[in-house]
């Protein structure tokens, strides 16, 4: 995981790395460190993306979240390599270690990949959607309403397949999650954009290989809302996540949902 060196350059948490090279301000895959194992069957709303190997065998790639019946949301780093045809992925979905069959698999033939356009890590523009041809039987989460704030202090909950321990390259089979407590956002003078939202702590983080995973809390009606996905880290923030509850993040994608009669879930 590449270090930030400069006000404008984060840490990524995708898996590019896998391509045999990190690519210039792109997140190389992070981990849910201070965490515990998710029990098989819980969060069947988090989506493992897998990416093709050259000898044709399949490897995590980032995570995601399912969002609607046909929509995966993610991060716009993830998804805007399988956008340019530079990597192939598959989404696996209700599988919670992913060294053991199971879960429905969802093929590159059965979906549309969308990023976007004006990704940069130092704005809150790091978005992918996942749009699938076919609804799956899957429980979701949903998107929070537009405006949503989290206050600092406030307890939410990342997951993923990242790394556990920052100094060991190896990542678990078994999906983490971990509470992290809600910060106040230094934007270093302005070098960021105020819409991020970062949570975490030295001790409990996210880390290389959860880029694109959800950060959510479950509500006591039992509804769990994804308020932020996934995107790096800063000099003065350990997690930085892309915040879903930003009403410009989404104009983007509003055509390309609704080609596909999806226009309705962008939230109010």
């Amino acid at each position: 995981m590449r270090k930030s060196v400069s006000r404008r350059a984060v840490t990524s948490l995708a898996g590019v790395c896998a391509l045999g090279t990190v690519f210039a301000m792109a997140p190389v895959a992070s981990a849910i460190v201070g965490g515990v194992p998710v029990p098989d069957g819980e969060r069947p709303f988090v989506v493992q993306i897998e990416q093709q190997g050259d000898d044709g065998t399949w490897s995590h790639y980032c995570g995601g979240a399912l969002v609607h019946s046909r929509v995966v949301a993610t991060a716009a780093h993830c998804a805007r390599f399988a956008e340019q045809g530079m990597v192939k992925i598959r989404l696996v979905l209700g599988r919670t270690d992913s060294s053991t069959p199971g879960g429905t698999v969802v093929t590159g033939d059965r979906f549309s990949v969308y990023s976007h356009p004006d990704f940069d890590t130092a704005t809150n523009t790091d978005l992918g959607l996942i749009v699938l041809d076919s609804s799956v039987d899957q429980p979701r989460a949903a998107l929070p309403l537009l405006g949503t704030q989290l206050r600092p202090g406030r307890l939410v909950r990342a997951a993923g397949w990242g790394r556990t321990d920052l100094a060991d390259p190896n990542k678990p089979s078994r999906m983490h999650e971990v509470k992290l407590p809600v910060n106040k956002f230094d934007t270093e003078g302005g070098a960021w954009d105020k819409e991020f939202i970062c949570a975490g702590t030295a001790e409990s983080r996210v880390g290389p290989g959860d880029s694109g995973g959800p950060l959510f809390d479950t509500k006591a009606s039992g509804k769990t809302v994804v308020y932020g996905l996934v995107t790096g880290d800063t000099n003065t923030c350990t997690g930085l996540f892309t915040n879903l509850a930003d009403p410009t993040i989404w104009k983007p994608f509003r055509d390309p949902l609704a080609s596909h009669g999806l226009g309705h879930v962008i939230p109010d």
